[in-house]
């Protein structure tokens, strides 16, 4: 019988076996394991870089607009140091859309990146905001077609602008939208299907990405978003995240 072709582990990104998780992530994580895993954030390198993190990042990298309050791990370090304090594996995030990250990372938001059974065609179109990723969308989805947008969530669950969105409702909004995402990994019948996030780095996409996914990156000049930001009057705090997606961005792209 053939064998199901390996992929990519949802926790960590690595290569994985047919039961969807590496060998590393396969292991419980018990509460002693966890503990053991502490000790990163009481060493005397986190603090100047979390507050590193947090000053670069002023807004949650999940692309929702929220201040930022936490650093996320992008890939767990699992008590690894190179990966623990690794400033290219750290992200600054808003509680709820880490609590949600960790989640699917740990398999309680019904996440992974499983196949789906229908032959879905998905589309990721990321950049940073004012670059024309709803627009991007709007001209070339079709009737049927699933689209996953944060800000479209937000006015669906009650938000009175399309921007700027009360903080209550971002646990709310995360979960709408992971649970949108995580739905594509099991039988329905969309044939086409956008999700719409920021995500300047390549393991951001990855993450965010069901297998097989095309990856479009808008790489919207950042002087044309500031004016755009300026011109549609957006919220405040939004040149600050073109800004940092711009500052993200280059550094990835130096790394990769």
């Amino acid at each position: 019988m053939p064998r199901r072709p390996a992929g990519r582990c949802s926790g960590c990104g690595r290569r994985q076996d047919s039961s969807g998780r590496c060998s590393t992530c396969r292991r419980p994580q018990t509460g002693r394991a966890r503990d053991a895993w502490r000790w990163v954030y009481n060493d005397p390198r986190w603090a100047p870089l979390r507050d590193q993190v947090l000053s670069e990042e002023p807004l949650c990298r999940a692309g929702c607009g929220s201040p930022a309050a936490v650093v996320d791990h992008v890939r767990p370090h699992r008590g690894d140091e190179a990966l623990a304090f690794d400033r290219a594996n750290c992200q600054a995030m808003c509680k709820a859309c880490h609590d949600s990250k960790t989640a699917h990372e740990t398999g309680f938001a019904g996440g992974g990146n499983r196949r789906p059974t229908t032959a879905t065609v998905v589309t990721l179109v990321c950049g940073p905001p004012c670059s024309g990723k709803s627009t991007y969308v709007r001209e070339r989805a079709e009737p049927g077609d699933l689209v996953i947008d944060w800000d479209q969530l937000a006015q669906a669950l009650g938000s009175p602008h399309p921007h700027d969105h009360p903080p209550a409702l971002t646990p709310f909004i995360a979960e709408a939208r992971d649970a949108a995402t995580a739905r594509l990994g099991r039988s329905h019948g969309v044939e086409r299907a956008w999700i719409i996030a920021t995500a300047p780095r390549d393991t951001d996409r990855r993450r965010l990405a069901p297998a097989g996914a095309r990856v479009v990156v808008l790489a919207t000049a950042e002087e044309e978003c500031v004016r755009r930001a300026r011109r549609d009057r957006r919220p405040a705090g939004t040149i600050d995240a073109i800004e940092s997606w711009w500052r993200i961005h280059r550094a990835d792209q130096i790394l990769g």
